[in-house]
């Protein structure tokens, strides 16, 4: 993904940020740019949770310290982001045939909001046991508010590392904001595609402020579907695809 883009590509920035977000709230989006400020939104007050609040990962009650050291502090993601990507990836797919799995899910936000979409199942991975804790309490208060839209009451948090969390044998769309960095990322890459190798299931990744993107680029088996860049990093994303080798292999031919 480009992050030094031309005068052309700055405009097609800005009117993807008008696409996601409306007018109004791309004007405000440049704003806070230009003043390196965060929005706030009204998610927690709407849906009767507690999400907001940004946490540095030494402050997230994590003791492996080398996972620690790898893990990305806490920020909760705009609701009109989450459903921006969830609409554009989920296009086309029968969600019921479906695992939803946000790896290093925080406080729950994205899992409440993709529990209203009709996924086999949802489920949340964090390696801080203090956001697990409260992710649960989001997610009970969540299904059990008869005013919230639910289309999906299969919902779980793990508190695991994502390298070692087993992935079930279903196909996947995998989340991620931007949740842990080099080593630990390669290996969530490893495991998904030894799993699709392996079970042969479609493994879809949406990766949100993808900043170790370079490595599922450089990394043979994964598949850039498609990009996109708005004005703040924190809210691009791109689409990846898991694929078996003779696929890989496949495709470039049929492409030359």
């Amino acid at each position: 993904m480009q992050y030094n883009p031309d005068t052309s590509r700055k405009f097609q920035i800005v009117m993807n940020t008008y696409r996601v977000f409306g007018f109004w709230e791309t004007l405000k989006e440049i704003i806070l740019y230009l003043l390196s400020r965060k929005p706030h939104d009204g998610f927690d007050k709407k849906y009767g949770v507690m999400t907001s609040g940004a946490t540095e990962s030494s402050e997230a009650g994590i003791a492996d310290e080398t996972a620690r050291s790898l893990a990305v502090g806490y920020v909760p993601t705009r609701e009109v982001v989450i459903r921006h990507i969830l609409d554009n990836t989920t296009r086309g797919l029968d969600l019921h045939d479906y695992a939803f799995v946000d790896l290093g899910c925080g406080k729950g936000r994205t899992l409440i909001v993709a529990a209203q979409q009709p996924f086999r199942e949802v489920i949340g991975v964090e390696l801080s046991p203090l956001h697990c804790e409260v992710a649960e309490t989001n997610i009970t208060r969540y299904l059990s508010n008869i005013k919230n839209p639910i289309g999906s009451r299969n919902v779980r948090v793990c508190c695991v590392n994502a390298a070692d969390f087993v992935f079930p044998n279903m196909n996947l769309l995998i989340y991620m904001y931007r949740p842990f960095l080099g080593p630990i990322f390669m290996h969530v890459a490893d495991n998904l595609r030894r799993f699709q190798a392996v079970t042969g299931r479609r493994v879809l990744i949406a990766y949100s402020c993808p900043v170790e993107e370079l490595m599922l680029d450089e990394y043979s088996g994964f598949v850039k579907r498609t990009e996109y860049q708005v004005i703040s990093m924190d809210y691009s994303w791109s689409l990846w695809e898991c694929q078996a080798e003779d696929s890989l292999v496949l495709s470039h031919s049929e492409a030359r």
